[in-house]
């Protein structure tokens, strides 16, 4: 059996994906417990690492203020610290076990093993991931089009900072699915059955 690495836009329920398959493969699903894991490997608070993580906007001059931090006072920023740490625990994972993994980059991260297969998970129906924002986040239809756009914005500005590629590159991935099209349930299917080959 192989591992899976998901990315996904906000709302196209790839998360809901992802845990389907882990349960029906029988293997351990990652995503924002992967910041706990590193957090514990690297001496980092759990605080700290939750705090760094939720303050990532996308913001150019946010990301920019972090790079520079990198390397003033002769020690990394909390940024640097954090990824690094995450790539390394994915990395460790993957190789321990067959496992999900949701976000932080794993697509990219662990590219090159050949017992991974990448998905992009999107909905072409931006009616269908707006109600099922307003469903998981429990917001009004109005802010939910608002956060939408705001946690993909964040989440390909992130990508593209730790890769410098584009998150939504049909390159990047062995596999993309349309959850406005196809089922979470159909999805899941499709990635497990990829998998367990």
């Amino acid at each position: 059996m192989k591992s899976l690495a998901i990315e996904r836009e906000f709302g196209s329920g790839g998360r809901e994906v992802g845990m389907k398959v882990a349960e029906m493969a029988g293997i351990p699903y990652y995503d924002t417990n992967l910041l706990i894991k590193a957090a514990e490997k690297y001496g980092i608070s759990v605080g700290q690492i939750l705090d760094c993580d939720e303050k990532w906007t996308g913001s150019l001059l946010y990301n920019l203020a972090m790079a520079a931090n990198f390397t003033q006072g002769g020690e990394e920023s909390p940024m640097y610290k954090i990824q690094y740490g995450v790539r390394e625990t994915i990395k460790r994972l993957a190789a321990k076990e067959p496992a999900v993994f949701i976000g932080r980059c794993a697509t990219e991260i662990l590219k090159d093993d050949k017992n991974v297969i990448r998905a992009y998970i999107y909905s072409s129906s931006e009616e269908k991931k707006v109600s099922r924002i307003v469903e998981t986040e429990n917001v009004p239809t109005q802010d939910a089009k608002k956060l939408m756009e705001k946690k993909d914005k964040s989440r390909r500005n992130y990508f593209r900072f730790w890769t410098e590629k584009e998150w939504s590159d049909r390159k990047n991935y062995d596999i993309e699915l349309n959850t406005g099209t196809l089922s979470s349930d159909a999805c899941a299917d499709i990635l497990f059955h990829a998998i367990e080959k």
